[in-house]
């Protein structure tokens, strides 16, 4: 289980918004939502993404 946890660890956000991607994707390609839809999760991850990076480089520079 450790080994699971080394290996996520400032992954996780990532590998969420991927999902949520290749969800949104299923949706749209099933006909469930709308290519409007489709956009609206990919801004969603990359602004989760970002954040992230962003929090990542402010910890960073605090423990400098």
């Amino acid at each position: 289980m450790n080994k699971i946890r080394d290996f996520l660890k400032g992954k996780k956000t990532y590998v969420t918004a991927a999902i949520g991607l290749l969800s949104a994707l299923a949706a749209w390609a099933d006909g469930q939502v709308s290519g409007t839809g489709v956009l609206v999760a990919v801004w969603a991850a990359v602004q989760a993404c970002t954040i992230r990076a962003g929090i990542a480089t402010e910890v960073q520079k605090a423990q400098q």
